[in-house]
């Protein structure tokens, strides 16, 4: 029988030349984490499948724990409780992508918070090939026009079989891919967009994650040898370089001003009307209505 690709509204025959072996394993692992091991032999993309999950990072969290190697991937066709930055939900209806990637990078603990640019740049990289150019809104989200396509979210933990102090890292990935604004709340819908809605076609959700995680590895893999290379792919995406921009900052200070890029150390920029510049390590970016602005230097 033909294997079938599955994805939101449509399925679509795998062509024997794009099929792969897979070899079916047994995961040792809680009841709550029991899932469908598949090793492509053909992409070394370890994949652990679930039809539906609370958070594809909390699973992988767990399998990270346990020592689960690097490139690990855990997918699921929905989440239940899909998690963005500060602890908001990520809305996560049938037809997307929702994948957590488990990396055990050479980085130095500096760089690690590199590693959430890097996934936004392969996303968007990816996505190029397939009809669509996004940009990345710092530090997370991936924007067509003013509507947002994705975000990521990243976390470290501790490896409790490794010296203490040595972290791995979970790349939680969610992409709208097959889904259509009208699969989100009411109040969501004219905020959002997705690939499908925009090349008016459905996509290979398992092609887009193979490109993804290959892409993802070789940035971050770049990281230590050649990080100017990273930071010009991506300032080449910056969706906030010179739009009017508001930052909070954990206290609630707001400060009103312009997007002025990215620092070398994973920072953004902005600069107030007086030239005064704010680099930002945490907080919410808000971008307002208005002319592009210079950002300046500094």
């Amino acid at each position: 029988m033909t294997p079938v690709m599955e994805a939101a509204g449509c399925q679509e025959p795998i062509s024997a030349r794009r099929r792969q072996s897979v070899v079916h394993l047994r995961l040792r692992c809680p009841a709550d984490l029991r899932g469908r091991f598949i090793l492509s032999m053909q992409a070394k993309q370890a994949v652990v499948r679930y039809p539906e999950a609370d958070s594809t990072n909390s699973l992988a969290l767990e399998l990270g724990r346990q020592g689960a190697a690097h490139g690990t991937v855990v997918v699921a066709a929905r989440q239940t409780g899909g998690r963005g930055r500060a602890g908001r939900c990520f809305v996560s209806p049938s037809g997307g992508l929702y994948m957590s990637v488990i990396l055990r990078p050479a980085l130095a603990f500096a760089h690690l918070r590199l590693v959430t640019l890097a996934a936004g740049v392969a996303c968007s990289m990816v996505l190029e090939k397939h009809g669509i150019a996004p940009l990345l809104k710092w530090p997370n989200d991936l924007y067509c026009g003013r509507k947002k396509l994705g975000g990521i979210l990243t976390e470290t933990a501790p490896w409790s079989a490794a010296p203490p102090g040595v972290p791995f890292v979970v790349v939680g990935i969610g992409l709208n891919v097959n889904s259509l604004p009208a699969d989100f709340p009411p109040p969501l819908r004219d905020l959002v967009t997705s690939l499908s809605e925009i090349t008016h076609r459905c996509h290979d959700l398992d092609m887009l994650r193979r490109e993804i995680v290959r892409q993802l590895d070789s940035l971050v893999a770049g990281l230590e040898r050649n990080p100017e290379t990273f930071f010009s792919l991506w300032r080449q995406r910056d969706f906030l370089l010179g739009k009017n921009i508001s930052w909070q900052d954990e206290n609630g200070l707001v400060v009103h001003g312009a997007g002025a890029g990215l620092r070398p150390d994973g920072r953004y920029r902005l600069r107030t009307p007086d030239g005064l510049i704010h680099p930002i390590l945490a907080g919410v970016l808000k971008v307002h209505p208005g002319n592009q602005v210079e950002p300046g230097r500094s």
